[in-house]
């Protein structure tokens, strides 16, 4: 979710390198009480059959072979709480020409007391969520998702990994599903890249192909041995004052972070350099832009990142300021394409 980023300093520099240099604590100290999250249910009676003619997001030399296109922030409860807004939100997605949505759900062990409702996982839920996509037709990136707060991936990385092991079995079927293992890790441990690769294994190990999306945050890019060669590098580039005072710094910002081999910590140096895809999970306007000048400049700096995800085959998905249909009917619908997304059962563009 929001916070500051692509801001290039010597100060950032510093600090990210005494945060890689961290080894992964026990997370004693950091343990929470928290009703774990359940196996699944025996039932599957609200699951369809999958569709035999899914096009599976997978990457082609360094590009996905389906253009993604999408607006996160979804709450994966509503599908069961308020199933006809959730899938009002899936139809205006797709009546805008994008093809993805990224419902969220926090980890019990992680989410704050105000997160426990809206946030939290659920297996009817779930289940209605992939039903609903499948039939509307859109991938769903499944989003395990963190934002400041305990960062199950390391203090609790049984715990994650038994969710995933549940999550994997029940719906590897589902060709239209993309899974990203851990929004946003924040304790950039020297070991990061070892928690993701027990998760990429333990996904190919159960029979699972899909697309599996990782994330440094705002570390280092790193590499994971993929026996199915399916995986993408992730960093969620957002656009504010301080990193696009103007349209031209907002478009050097996105070529910089996205597209300029130059810097060796930018996602096409990444794709370079570990033959994996790349797909921008979330991204856009940072906060309330205080004039319409300041909008347009951010603007620019969105623009331009989806630019460069078309050109480059990176998919993106885009996240509200403030509500989630705040940004989606404002900014968002200013967003200018040049790449047909096609749904599910479309054919693969490259």
């Amino acid at each position: 979710m929001r916070m500051l980023r692509n801001v290039r300093s010597s100060t950032l520099a510093v600090v990210v390198g005494g945060i890689l240099g961290l080894r992964c604590a026990s997370g004693a100290s950091e343990a929470q009480t928290a009703v774990a999250i359940l196996p699944p249910p025996e039932s599957r009676a609200l699951l369809p059959k999958p569709l035999s003619n899914v096009v599976m997001v997978k990457v082609v030399d360094g590009r996905l072979n389906v253009p993604l296109s999408g607006w996160g922030g979804q709450r994966l409860i509503q599908a069961k709480t308020d199933p006809e807004k959730f899938r009002g939100y899936l139809r205006a997605v797709k009546a805008r020409g994008l093809n993805c949505v990224r419902p969220l759900f926090h980890p019990p062990n992680a989410a704050k007391p105000n997160d426990a409702e809206w946030a939290r996982f659920d297996w009817e839920a779930m289940d209605l969520a992939v039903a609903m996509t499948q039939e509307e037709g859109l991938y769903f990136l499944v989003d395990y998702h963190n934002w400041l707060v305990n960062d199950t991936i390391h203090v609790h990385e049984q715990d994650w990994l038994r969710t995933w092991g549940w999550i994997i079995n029940r719906y590897k079927d589902y060709h239209h599903l993309i899974f990203e293992g851990f929004n946003e890790p924040q304790t950039q441990c020297a070991c990061i890249a070892e928690h993701y690769q027990k998760w990429v294994s333990l996904m190919r190990s159960q029979g699972a192909q899909q697309l599996c999306v990782v994330s440094p945050f705002w570390g280092q890019y790193f590499r994971i041995e993929d026996p199915a060669g399916n995986w993408a590098q992730c960093r969620h580039h957002y656009f504010s004052t301080q990193n696009s005072p103007s349209a031209k710094k907002a478009r050097g910002e996105a070529d910089w972070q996205l597209a300029n081999t130059a810097n060796k910590n930018s996602a096409a140096a990444a794709v370079r350099q570990f033959g994996c895809g790349f797909f921008m999970t979330e991204g856009g306007i940072e906060g309330k832009p205080k004039s319409e000048t300041e909008k347009a400049s951010e603007m620019d700096g969105v623009q331009r990142a989806i630019e460069i995800c078309e050109q480059h085959g990176y998919g993106w998905c885009l996240w509200a300021h403030g509500d989630w249909a705040d940004g989606f009917d404002t900014y968002g619908a200013q967003i200018k394409t040049k790449v047909k997304y096609p749904l599910i059962t479309g054919k693969n563009s490259h």
